[in-house]
């Protein structure tokens, strides 16, 4: 998990880093833009993918011996406070900037001058 977080730094300062790679990939083009968006879309699916590990995780730890098992516990519950803040960053900015619904899709609604 430490190998698959962003390079971001703290929390607080993901969005000042989310702005500054966008910025960086607009100014290559099109193409650096896209790019740099399915990135995000891979991160995103990928912390996904450690949220249902740790989920299984959870499942099938049997221990028969408490402080094991509550140890276990705290580990996993650490590691899925950490995997779901920047999963959900990545989500909320990915639906902010391409959403899986147009806005023009939202409504047939039509507004007259």
């Amino acid at each position: 998990i430490n190998e698959w977080r962003s390079d971001w730094g703290l929390e607080g300062e993901w969005l000042k880093r989310f702005n500054e790679s966008l910025c960086k990939a607009r100014k290559k083009g099109l193409a650096s833009t896209d790019h740099f968006f399915k990135e995000c879309e891979i991160h995103a699916r990928e912390g996904h993918r450690f949220l249902h590990l740790l989920r299984w995780l959870t499942s099938t730890t049997r221990s028969t011996q408490w402080g094991c098992q509550r140890d276990t516990y705290l580990q996993i519950f650490d590691l899925l406070e950490v995997v779901l803040a920047e999963v959900k960053f990545f989500e909320v900015k990915l639906d902010e900037y391409a959403p899986a619904v147009p806005y023009s899709k939202v409504s047939d609604a039509r507004y007259y001058s």
